[in-house]
């Protein structure tokens, strides 16, 4: 886990949200370039063309208008939670001039036909995934969520929850979720009960951010309430298909009593894996590690001889359904590289012809046309 910088100054108005040294000289770069007095911030909640900042007092501030051009030809530049940015004041009006340097961004791609990335959140040192005890688990989904938090520069963290509600089954669920979490610690615990909690909650540093992820209904919002001790997030049924209800519908920045922060994002039911490979290579960390010991470099873990993968699979030291997703994930990673570059090539297609309009146009102004 990224641990937070300790030599903050405590004086500080922002230390209490995270601010530490590498957030400072990344504002004071861009504060030093700028034209205006400029004041850090960190996003508690964005909107379209604006967001909610801490000051550390909450605000609404509106896009700049060279924030918001650059916004509109690629959104993962808009600030969105748990981002730091640098605002000014303009009459009335508190405008952000720039998003600065991320530590770590939690990526969803493939949500766009643009192909354009969704960031979810900004600046994380850690994502706990929820998974419900009594709803599964659902280990490809699991799967996703890893590499994708893998992915950002972000520690993984697995809670099962409402294990008051798995009754016997709950062994097995736990064995199905820490087969599939290579590096990933895995905590069962119950918001009802309290089962497993301090252990927990012992992870949630001061000045350390977090997000939760996982599906609505899977007892994210109970679980902070039960780490926090008090009410800090709204809680919604679960329906009979035991699918909850999206209780959270924007991104908040919440403060526990101990100093962790929590960014609170709503459950997502879909994630596609980014295309960074990186995150499925560390989800399947135990995978990628057979792969090393095959007779070929060139492996493709379908029929070739030698391969240590199929015949772990053979053994029963591999489950070959574990193998059919790590596949599956590895042809997705590679399909949403090549959409985001196919991107990139258009984009600067497009603007290596804008510039030559451009330049036929001054070329003929200048021939007095």
């Amino acid at each position: 886990m990224n641990t937070p910088d300790t030599d903050t100054p405590t004086l500080h108005p922002l230390t209490g949200l995270g601010w530490n040294p590498r957030v400072a000289r990344a504002f004071d770069a861009v504060a030093g370039a700028g034209e205006h007095p400029l004041l850090p911030a960190r996003v508690a909640s964005s909107r379209r063309g604006g967001a909610l900042v801490r000051l550390p007092g909450e605000t609404p501030a509106d896009y700049a208008p060279a924030l918001t051009r650059a916004a509109q030809a690629d959104p993962s530049c808009a600030p969105c939670a748990g981002d730091w940015v640098a605002v000014r004041r303009s009459g009335d009006t508190w405008l952000v001039e720039a998003v600065l340097e991320r530590s770590s961004s939690l990526v969803r791609q493939g949500v766009a036909k643009d192909s354009h990335d969704q960031v979810l959140a900004a600046n994380v040192d850690a994502v706990l995934i929820c998974e419900a005890a009594d709803q599964g688990p659902n280990v490809g989904r699991l799967e996703r969520f890893l590499s994708l938090v893998w992915a950002s520069g972000a520690t993984p963290v697995v809670a099962v929850t409402k294990t008051e509600l798995a009754g016997d089954g709950l062994p097995g669920v736990l064995e199905l979720v820490r087969a599939a979490t290579t590096g990933a610690d895995v905590y069962a615990v119950s918001a009802h009960t309290g089962d497993g909690l301090e252990e927990l909650s012992a992870r949630f540093l001061p000045g350390s951010s977090w997000v939760l992820l996982g599906t609505s209904g899977a007892g994210k919002s109970s679980l902070v309430n039960a780490i926090a001790g008090r009410p800090l997030m709204a809680t919604g049924e679960v329906r009979q298909d035991k699918r909850g209800r999206h209780t959270t519908t924007h991104r908040q920045l919440l403060e526990l009593p101990g100093g962790a922060l929590v960014l609170d994002i709503p459950g997502v039911r879909r994630i596609d894996v980014p295309g960074d490979p990186g995150g499925v290579d560390q989800t399947f960390a135990d995978v990628r590690e057979l792969a090393g010991k095959c007779r070929f470099r060139d492996c493709a873990h379908e029929s070739e001889p030698g391969c240590a993968i199929l015949a772990a699979v053979d053994e029963g030291e591999l489950d070959a359904r574990r193998l059919a997703r790590w596949n599956r994930l590895r042809r997705e990673a590679e399909w949403n590289r090549s959409r985001g570059d196919q991107r990139v090539r258009a984009e600067r297609k497009q603007r290596w012809k804008a510039a030559d309009q451009e330049a036929r146009a001054n070329a003929w102004r200048k021939r007095g046309g």
